[in-house]
């Protein structure tokens, strides 16, 4: 009830302060945004994968691009482009679990039963049924069958806690619409080389009904074992594509917006394009458009920064390097704005965007009032506010949030989010609805901060 009257509110302020707004000043270049996104978003640069050819091509078409919209370069020197090395694991064999309980045994191998993900090259141990993790008793060093899915269960995350080698669960919708994408990725979590390690996402394995079912009919006491043989890293290079427009204020660049989106998509996948037209040449393409705004105007008194990251659908590797090597102090920023799927309507909130994390800070209630079409993430349970670039700027302090339209629409992650899915016309309706509050944030001494309690 609470989200509900929180949505109207913001809804409500939100309409009546953009319509004059839009009526009165029409900025976006329609024909900006759809060459861009045709560009992006097109047949030749074939889905933009982590680390490819194509993603390359797309960084050098934004870096271009920014210098055509008289953006100077932030990468350094006289740079647009950071290359960022990266190395993933790969698979030597496909995963395969076996549990033998008595004389009775039954094997999976990956995509045939299970989808097993981030697993070491071996887990071992006994196997307990657990239904309730709260009474779930000793686990550590035990392999889980648990019962409840994996993505909707925060009960995995104590069972994880309490020391489980790995826990099985049933997928989810979620999971199964995308089993065949979940199965083919590689063990382990992809790394920054130069970057400190982060500690990769623990192991869990995805189970069908059919698996589960298998399972829970062995006799208690088994042994069970996840073997997934690892071969040499596969090492790749992506890129962070970073401008800046600096202000005039003495202070402009103590007091910088980044403005900042994702530029790859899924690639090319047995010979079947993901294009990746709303998720997220969309976003690409709204930080474009405020670059070109921006820079054919008046400085702001604010720096504005503008970084376009690859490789964020493999664990937001580009942004990874960025917080580690940042062209300016993390403490500089005033905000970040992360623009994402941006191109489809969401039918909660027509005709508007939604903020992650609106009630985390005083960002998003303020730039609506300024105007912008935005209201809260209707969706609280997908934890969108961590699942997208901002949130390892927000765990450094700095107040970033993702702006996005409809983050879940049938095309999500399909060979469908093409040119044809996306709408344009809502495209230049909420980028344009962005003009004027960003404007105004960036020649304010308004100060975004987090609300008490609310910082992650």
């Amino acid at each position: 009830m609470k989200l509900r009257v929180l949505f109207a509110t913001a809804l409500a302020v939100a309409v009546a302060a953009t319509a004059p707004t839009q009526a009165a000043k029409p900025v976006v270049c329609a024909q900006c945004v759809k060459a861009n996104m045709e560009k992006l978003a097109g047949d030749e640069l074939r889905g933009r994968g982590c680390g490819t050819d194509d993603e390359h091509a797309a960084a050098r078409f934004i870096a271009d691009t920014l210098k055509r919209y008289r953006i100077a370069p932030a990468a350094g020197g006289d740079g647009y482009l950071t290359p960022v090395t990266i190395q993933t694991s790969t698979a030597a064999a496909s995963p395969v679990l076996s549990v033998t309980a008595g004389d009775a045994k039954v094997t999976f191998t990956q995509g045939q039963g299970i989808v097993a993900m981030n697993p070491p090259p071996v887990i071992a141990g006994p196997l307990v049924k657990v239904t309730d993790a709260r009474t779930a008793g000793d686990v550590k060093g035990k392999v889980v069958l648990y019962d409840s899915p994996i993505y909707d269960a925060p009960g995995v995350r104590a069972l994880q806690q309490a020391g489980a080698a790995v826990v099985i669960g049933p997928a989810n919708d979620q999971v199964l619409e995308h089993w065949a994408e979940l199965a083919a990725r590689p063990p382990g979590a992809t790394q920054v080389v130069g970057v400190e390690r982060r500690m990769g996402p623990r192991p869990v394995v995805f189970a069908r009904a059919e698996a589960i079912a298998a399972l829970r009919r062995l006799p208690d006491g088994g042994a069970a074992r996840l073997d997934a043989p690892q071969g040499p890293p596969r090492e790749r290079t992506t890129y962070a594509v970073l401008g800046v427009l600096h202000g005039k204020a003495p202070d402009a660049d103590r007091h910088a917006v980044l403005f900042s989106a994702h530029y790859d998509h899924l690639g090319d996948r047995n010979g079947v394009v993901f294009h990746g037209a709303n998720d997220d040449a969309s976003g690409t393409a709204a930080v474009l458009e405020l670059s070109r705004i921006l820079g054919s105007g008046k400085k702001p008194r604010r720096t504005a920064y503008f970084a376009l990251f690859g490789c964020e659908e493999e664990g937001g590797l580009a942004a990874q390097a960025f917080m580690a090597h940042p062209p300016m102090a993390l403490g500089d920023l005033a905000a970040n704005l992360e623009f994402e799927m941006i191109g489809v309507d969401d039918p909660k909130h027509p005709g508007f965007l939604m903020l992650t994390g609106w009630d985390r800070s005083n960002l998003g209630p303020t730039l609506a009032e300024h105007g912008a079409k935005i209201v809260p993430d209707p969706y609280p349970e997908q934890n969108f506010f961590q699942r997208s670039d901002n949130y390892q700027l927000a765990l450094k302090g700095v107040v970033a949030q993702t702006i996005s339209a409809w983050p879940i629409p049938p095309t999500y992650h399909e060979p469908t989010d093409d040119l044809a899915h996306v709408d344009l016309k809502l495209m230049d309706q909420v980028i344009g609805s962005m003009v004027g509050p960003v404007t105004w944030l960036l020649n304010s001494d308004f100060q975004p901060a987090w609300n008490p309690g609310r910082k992650p």
